[in-house]
Order: structure tokens, then sequence, then C-alpha cells
């Protein structure tokens, strides 16, 4: 590893840490659903969604600290690739509730997928309806169904969509 590697992953490092560390103020029904979002970003697509140049990943009062700011996040309704990921993460820091989670779940490959629905069972451990709310549904439900369609399809056809 060269320099220039080291230094971002030092970086990235201490912004995760300081994510988590972030969380310590959170109490209530909010802790459980922050946790989940702030883990997600974390999780998914190897860390990229917490790269301190987005706009939603904000430094905090004390040195080192860091939290996710879920206004900024519907800037990006629509994009693509790892983006898809943020309706997900903004109702979970108590923004906008998803949209339409089939549509976005059918999007995500099957890691991410994982992922999401890890985030669901910690953010409805204590507050299942608060939850539900947050994703507009169940998504154990809605993965369930999308596998069952996925089934349905020989390998020689299967809508690119969901193709993970």
């Amino acid at each position: 590893m060269g320099p220039a590697r080291d230094a971002w992953l030092s970086e990235k490092r201490m912004i995760c840490a300081g994510l988590r560390e972030g969380l310590a103020v959170v109490e209530g029904p909010e802790a459980d659903l922050t946790a989940a979002a702030v883990e997600l970003v974390i999780a998914a697509f190897d860390g990229s969604l917490a790269d301190p140049g987005w706009p939603w990943v904000r430094e905090g009062d004390e040195l080192g600290v860091f939290w996710l700011d879920p206004e900024p996040m519907r800037e990006f309704d629509g994009c693509p690739g790892q983006l898809t990921l943020l309706p997900v993460v903004e109702a979970l820091l108590g923004g906008r509730r998803v949209p339409d989670l089939v549509q976005l779940m059918q999007r995500l490959d099957r890691a991410t997928v994982e992922l999401v629905l890890a985030a669901f069972t910690r953010a409805s451990r204590w507050h299942r309806d608060v939850a539900l709310y947050a994703f507009n549904g169940d998504p154990w439900a809605v993965s369930g169904w999308i596998a069952a369609q996925r089934s349905r399809y020989t390998a020689t056809f299967v809508p690119d969509r969901w193709v993970s």
C-alpha cells in the first residue's frame, strides 16, 4: 500500500468511528433507527456513502464526531448505483418515508438487500411500528416476494432490474 491509500483508509476509519461516536447523543426511539442508518451507510458499498465529500456527512461540534443529515439526501432521488440506497437511510434518520419499497429493493443487489434487512431488524427491535412506517412496508415480506418472482424465471430470461 502506498501513502495515499494509507491516508484514505485512515480517513475512512476516522469517519466511521466518528459516525458511531455520534450515536452516543441520540436517545429514545430514534436511537435504534439512527444506529441502523449509520451501520447501513458504513457497511454498504464498502462505506463509500460515508465519505466526507457527501453533503449528508456532517462534522459535529466535538472533534472527530460526525453525524448523518437526511436533508441533502432528497437531492439524489432517482440516482442509480449506490445512491439508490439513500431513501432507506433518509427514512431511518427521520426524513421522508421510502416511496416505493418494492421498486427500491428490486434495484439493489443481494448483499445490499441483506444489509437493508439487517437495518430494518435493528430499527424495529423496540419500535416495529415506527420502522414499518419509515420503510413504508415490511422489507422481509418484499424480499420474499422478490425472491419468489426471481425464481419463476429461467436463467435465460431474467429482467435486467432483477439481476444481482
